[in-house]
Parts: C-alpha cells; structure tokens; sequence
C-alpha cells in the first residue's frame, strides 16, 4: 500500500531524558511527572495514597540505551523515507497546540 506521508515527530534527546526521567508511577497506574504533572503531595499517589516509584526504564542510563536502539532501527526507515520525499518533520519539543497544528497542515494536504 502507498504512503503519501510519513510524519517524523522529531524531540531533541536532552529533552526526552527530561520528559521520561521525570516519570514517577503508583501501583495503582497513575503517572505523574516531578514538573509537569506532580502529586499534591511528594512522592505519593493522589487517587490512592500509595507510594510513587522511578521505573527502571525510566532512569537516565536505560533511557539513553532506549535512544539508541531506537536511533539505530529508525534511521534507515527515516533516510529511506527522506529519500522518497515524503517525510514530514514535525518539532516535537514544541507546546502541544503548536505539535497539532503542525501535523494538521501536514495532513490537510492529503
């Protein structure tokens, strides 16, 4: 089946550690984030009380594995893509509105 695009929602990798290292998890399947979406109180979960964990993927060192692989699996297909012309980079450390409003111009071509 053809592709009429391809969008590569691009985030500096200081910017995703930023993001994924601040993630904090409850038991429960909460999320937070220590900046952007903290609990009420510390390291507690607000829907249930119980104590909030750092996942093991989400640390520093797994995170810039994680990047890693992915760069090495990705690349090809964004250089391959590229190639083809129909790759559309999207700034992906941008606001959320900004993000959308991206994507959108993208795909109102098509």
């Amino acid at each position: 089946q053809k592709m009429d695009v391809v969008l590569n929602i691009d985030v500096p990798d200081d910017e995703l550690v930023r993001r994924l290292s601040g993630r904090r998890m409850c038991k429960c399947g909460r999320s937070y984030h220590i900046k952007f979406n903290p609990p009420k109180v510390e390291g507690k979960c607000d829907q249930c009380g119980g104590d909030l964990y750092h996942r093991d993927d989400d640390k520093e060192a797994a995170i810039l594995n994680r990047l890693k692989v992915y760069k090495q699996q990705t690349q090809p297909l964004i250089d391959y893509y590229n190639k083809a012309g129909i790759i559309a980079n999207i700034n992906g450390a941008a606001e959320i509105p900004e993000i959308f409003k991206e994507i959108s111009k993208v795909l109102d071509k098509f």
